[in-house]
């Protein structure tokens, strides 16, 4: 015997995460502003990140955690925790993929990044959804990687499948004045009219707090993301801060998936150095960007979209292994005017460039460039809305309705159609 979860749409968010936040973290914003657009939906995010369980989920949200994989030097995937053969874990984390889908019966599957999944593992998601008329969405960030990579990657007959057949809607997760996906990637072109941007996909920013008694030193925010690989970076930073005696205060927050060992020698290096405060992680990350004078940081998906968020200037220290995708962002960045990127890490050019961006905060003589549109998490809502509405599949010939719109439409649809009738995919 079935029971009916809730009555609202049901939505199934897939991230592979196998390497820093960066999935998990765009998905958690995505599923609270769905929860928020549909108060009625149930919302479930699957994923394989590490960590899954660091970050609260609002009401309405729950995860499904993936056995781990990560990559090793040379760029393959390998177990990240469980012993045993790639193929052991994936065959795990296929089963349980399956048994999610066919348990939760979503109206609406998001697929993050990955066309297939990792190593293929939403293809049977997608046959299934196309069987059962589950509305589909593939989610890409503004830059993926290098063309030629990204054109070899999607050169596969599974991918060419679902690129054409499995998805409604292709929601780019950017601009195209700042990389245009449809111009610089092998958009098939029955897939061309379904691609749409949305903008940068970035939770709602926090205001500073007022202090009784004002810094008279200006702040800067050092942070890497999820810190796997943040420790080179941090080390340069510490090396720029010793040339000579700064007239800024530096909090540097390694991120959570760096070395502990690591983590703690950094902290006291950093000890010796004036103003200078190393933390693991912070409980509130948005709020001190808020707080701070000038930002650096690397250039992965969600930080640059706080950034944005901010206003604050930034120095960004991309990486270029394993992929491209932080050079090219960084570089797109600079390139508007967005951004100031090192793509080396000389301690004395390091310096010169956050001495820059201090002094650009203090005297507000930063010039300001039009920011990209940073409504994505909305648009998504709205693309959501259009997807399940009863009136079929793809774009509506009405008006595009609310997301609240849409789910009056589809209780109703509910209450006269039970969940039992609808049947499930095998």
């Amino acid at each position: 015997m079935q029971h009916d979860i809730a009555p609202g749409p049901r939505i199934l968010l897939y991230a592979h995460d196998s390497y820093g936040l960066g999935h998990l973290r765009r998905s958690l914003t995505l599923a609270e502003a769905l929860v928020h657009g549909f108060p009625s939906a149930s919302v479930v995010l699957v994923t394989g990140s590490s960590c899954a369980t660091f970050f609260d989920c609002p009401a309405g949200v729950d995860i499904v955690k993936l056995p781990c994989v990560s990559k090793d030097a040379g760029g393959d995937y390998v177990p990240r925790s469980l012993p045993g053969s790639l193929d052991a874990t994936l065959g795990l984390r296929r089963a349980i993929l399956a048994e999610t889908f066919r348990a939760f019966a979503p109206d609406l599957l998001i697929v993050d990044h990955q066309v297939v999944g990792l190593h293929g593992e939403v293809l049977p998601l997608l046959t299934a959804a196309r069987a059962q008329g589950t509305r589909t969405i593939l989610g890409i960030r503004d830059v993926i990687d290098s063309p030629d990579v990204v054109a070899h990657e999607w050169s596969t007959d599974d991918c060419r499948w679902a690129l054409a057949n499995a998805y409604d809607r292709v929601c780019v997760y950017g601009t195209p004045e700042v990389f245009d996906t449809r111009a610089e990637y092998p958009i098939p072109p029955e897939l061309s009219q379904r691609v749409e941007f949305t903008g940068y996909v970035v939770r709602e920013g926090a205001s500073p707090t007022l202090h009784p008694i004002p810094s008279l030193r200006s702040q800067v925010l050092v942070t890497m993301g999820g810190g796997e690989d943040g420790a080179e970076r941090i080390e340069a930073y510490l090396d720029c801060l010793e040339l000579t005696e700064p007239s800024f205060d530096s909090v540097i927050v390694t991120g959570p998936l760096l070395d502990g060992r690591e983590a703690r020698r950094l902290r006291r290096r950093a000890r010796q150095i004036y103003g200078a405060e190393v933390h693991r992680s912070h409980a509130d990350l948005p709020k001190r960007l808020a707080e701070c004078s000038a930002v650096v940081c690397m250039a992965g998906y969600n930080t640059c979209a706080e950034v944005l968020a901010s206003g604050k200037p930034a120095v960004l220290l991309p990486r270029t292994q394993p992929r491209r995708e932080q050079a090219i962002r960084a570089e797109r960045f600079e390139r508007l005017g967005l951004a100031t990127a090192l793509f080396d890490l000389d301690p004395v050019r390091l310096r010169r460039a956050v001495d820059a961006a201090v002094d650009a905060a203090v005297t507000s003589k930063r010039p300001t460039p039009e920011t990209p549109s940073l409504d994505g998490a909305r648009q998504v809502c709205r693309i959501a809305a259009e997807l399940l509405a009863p009136s079929g599949r793809g774009r509506s010939n009405r008006a595009n309705p609310e997301p609240a719109a849409a789910l009056t439409s589809i209780s109703a649809q509910r209450a006269s159609v039970g969940r039992a009738e609808r049947g499930l995919a095998s």
